[in-house]
C-alpha cells in the first residue's frame, strides 16, 4: 500500500520505497513543491513575481489544488506585489505538470529527475503566445531586445513578448494567442467602476490593453473603462482582479497541440480534456449582460409626467408612488419578465409593463 506523507519523518517499520513524500519550501519569491516516490523527484516551482494572476493554472488543474489568492487587492495596489496571486495546496498536488504547460508568462517551471523518467514532449500543450515573421527576422546577438528575443522564446513569457514587440527593430514580432475569445464590459454595471480610484484591469494587464477613455467621444463610446483587444491574449487578469465582477473575458476556443514526440500516449486524452477547461465559463456563462433602456425609459417618463402634475407630493401620493415602485420592483423580479429581457421580447415587456401602468 502507497501512503502519502508531507513528514520527512518515516516510522520504521514502514518500507521507505512505498512512501511518497510531499515538501513545500517557501523562499520569499517563490513556492517550491517537492514530491519523492522510489527514485523519481519531481519539483514544481511557483515564480511569485512572474505570476500575472489570469488562473489559466486553475482552470486546467485536475485536482483543484489551486486556488486564487487576493488578486483584486495586489492590482488595486493595497498590498504589496510580493503576496501570491495564487495558492497551492500542496496536499493536493498531483506534479502533473499541466500548469507548466499553459502558464503564459513562464511563472512555473518543472525539475523531474532522474532527466528522461518522464518526458514532457509526451503531453499535449497550447501553442506559443507570440508570432514571429522570419523573413524579417535578423537574430543579431548584439542588440538587447534581440538577444533577449532568442531567450524567451521556448518558453511563453507575455510580459518580455509585449516589450519585444514593441522594441523590435524590424518589426517582426508580435503578440499571438492560442485562446481566441471577447472581452466583455458590463455597460449596465459600470457605474460601480471608478477607475480614478480603482485602476485595477489597467495594473494587472501584462499588455496594457485596458485604458481609461479620455475624450468625449471615446467616453460616450467606452464609457469609464475600455479594453483594446489587439493584443489581448484572453488570459483572464482583468476579470479577475475586478473588485466589483464589471469584467467578464469570454474565452470560446483554445489551440491545442499534439505531444512533440509522435506516440499513442494513455494520458493525452485526459490532458486535453484538462486543457479545455479554459472554456469552461463559455459555457456556463453564456451570453453577454442584457440592457433594458425600453424598460428605463418607460419608468423615466413616468416619474417626469408626476413631477410635472404634482410639483409638491402630499402623503397620499407619495404613498401611491411606493405602491407604483413596488409594482415595478416586482414586475422585474418576474421569471417571465427576466426571461423576455434575456431573449430580448421588448415588444412583449412594453405590452405587459403598460398593463401594470394603466
Amino acid at each position: 500500500m502507497v501512503k502519502i506523507t508531507s513528514d520527512l519523518k518515516i516510522e520504521k517499520e514502514q518500507d521507505k520505497e512505498d512512501i511518497i513524500e510531499k515538501i513545500l519550501d517557501i523562499d520569499p519569491d517563490q513556492l517550491i513543491l517537492n514530491w519523492k516516490f522510489k527514485n523519481v523527484n519531481k519539483k514544481l516551482t511557483y515564480d511569485i513575481k512572474k505570476c500575472i494572476g489570469c488562473s489559466l493554472c486553475k482552470l486546467v488543474c485536475p485536482v483543484n489544488a489551486i486556488e486564487l489568492g487576493p488578486i483584486p487587492d495586489i492590482a488595486q495596489e493595497k498590498i504589496d506585489k510580493s503576496n501570491p496571486k495564487i495558492l497551492i495546496d500542496h496536499e493536493k498536488c498531483c506534479y502533473c505538470m499541466l500548469c507548466a504547460i499553459v502558464c503564459p508568462n513562464d511563472a512555473f517551471h518543472e525539475n523531474i529527475e532522474p532527466e528522461g523518467q518522464i518526458d514532457l514532449n509526451e503531453f499535449p500543450t497550447i501553442g506559443k503566445f507570440y508570432k514571429l515573421d522570419l523573413d524579417k527576422c535578423i537574430e543579431d546577438e548584439k542588440i538587447e531586445i534581440c538577444k533577449l528575443c532568442l531567450d524567451v522564446r521556448k518558453r511563453n513569457n507575455i510580459e518580455e513578448y509585449y516589450k519585444i514587440g514593441k522594441e523590435c527593430p524590424v518589426k517582426c514580432f508580435h503578440i499571438d494567442s492560442p485562446i481566441q475569445g471577447e472581452v466583455i464590459i458590463k455597460k449596465n454595471m459600470l457605474h460601480k467602476c471608478t477607475p480614478e480610484n480603482c485602476k485595477a484591469c489597467i495594473n494587472i494587464c501584462p499588455t496594457e490593453s485596458f485604458f481609461i477613455p479620455e475624450s468625449a467621444e471615446d467616453v460616450k463610446k467606452y464609457g469609464k473603462i475600455a479594453c483594446n483587444e489587439d493584443e489581448c491574449f484572453y488570459c483572464g487578469a482583468c476579470e479577475n482582479s475586478c473588485p466589483d465582477d464589471l469584467i467578464l473575458v469570454d474565452r470560446k476556443e483554445v489551440e491545442i497541440l499534439d505531444p512533440k514526440k509522435p506516440g499513442n500516449y494513455p494520458w493525452v486524452q485526459g490532458w486535453t480534456v484538462s486543457i479545455k477547461e479554459i472554456l469552461r465559463k463559455a459555457l456556463i456563462r453564456g451570453k453577454k449582460q442584457i440592457e433594458i433602456p425600453i424598460i428605463e425609459e418607460e419608468v423615466k417618463k413616468l416619474k417626469e409626467k408626476i413631477e410635472d402634475t404634482i410639483p409638491q407630493l402630499s402623503k397620499e401620493d407619495r404613498e401611491k408612488l411606493n405602491e407604483l415602485d413596488n409594482k415595478i420592483q416586482n414586475f422585474l423580479r418576474s421569471p417571465k419578465i427576466r426571461y423576455w429581457i434575456k431573449d430580448k421580447k421588448t415588444d412583449k415587456i412594453r405590452k405587459e409593463l403598460k398593463k401594470l401602468l394603466t
